[in-house]
């Protein structure tokens, strides 16, 4: 009676230190966002009007204000840790998580990571998010206000599966970018590739000019509709 009494305490504090080891493993494994970046834009035109309207509040101080009436679509690099504290090797099948920019939600996003992390190794993943133009609609006054700056929030769930059980991973992190700057070099990288149709009307004096002196002639440059197209070089 002992006996099985000392094999009954020992199954049981052998379950008790497997269980142990099971929750230990599952709260040392660390999900973050560790960088964020621009990657592109897509634009919704670039048509002549586009282009004189974007001229014109650049030199007004406007230029994100602009921007954001023909951006289809703002793409960002998301970089996200992982890293398993833990004594017993996990596999990760996927993140989950909600995007907040500026305090306001944005949506959701997945990124696959399908991969097993060891006891003290760290691996790093990537994931392209989306904004399109409906989505950018909320945010963009804040952007504007704070000059292109992007404070970032993912908060959601990653999954592990650990000896047959899955099991979820709650995390929260944040990181700021400014995209001000790709706006204006990519804005400037499309206008200058734009070839468009314009006009010249010149005021020339009729009166004689001789050697030495100096004819200051006036002028208007306008766009194919008639517009004028303020402060260009010609």
């Amino acid at each position: 009676m002992k006996k099985a009494l000392k094999i009954g305490i020992g199954v049981f504090v052998l379950i008790i230190a497997i269980a142990a080891i099971l929750f230990y493993s599952y709260i040392q494994i660390q999900v973050s966002l560790i960088a964020v970046s621009y990657h592109s834009i897509d634009w919704l035109d670039f048509s002549l009007s586009t282009i004189v309207k974007l001229g014109l509040d650049v030199f007004s101080g406007n230029l994100l204000s602009a921007a954001f009436d023909f951006i289809d679509e703002l793409n960002l690099n998301l970089y996200f840790g992982i890293t398993n504290y833990g004594f017993l090797p996990v596999y990760i099948p996927d993140l989950k998580y909600e995007v907040i920019i500026n305090n306001i939600p944005m949506g959701n996003g997945t990124t696959q990571i399908n991969t097993t992390l060891h006891p003290g190794e760290t691996k790093e993943f990537s994931a392209l998010q989306n904004f399109n133009k409906a989505s950018l609609t909320p945010v963009i006054n804040s952007l504007v206000r704070y000059d292109g700056m992007l404070d970032l929030k993912v908060k959601g769930t990653g999954y592990l599966n650990l000896l047959g059980f899955d099991i979820p991973i709650p995390f929260e992190s944040s990181k700021q970018v400014n995209i001000y700057n790709e706006i204006k070099n990519q804005i400037l990288n499309e206008t200058s590739n734009q070839k468009v149709q314009t006009s010249i009307t010149l005021n020339v004096p009729t009166s004689s000019i001789y050697e030495g002196d100096t004819l200051l002639i006036s002028g208007k440059l306008t766009s194919s509709d008639g517009n004028t197209i303020q402060k260009a070089t010609v």
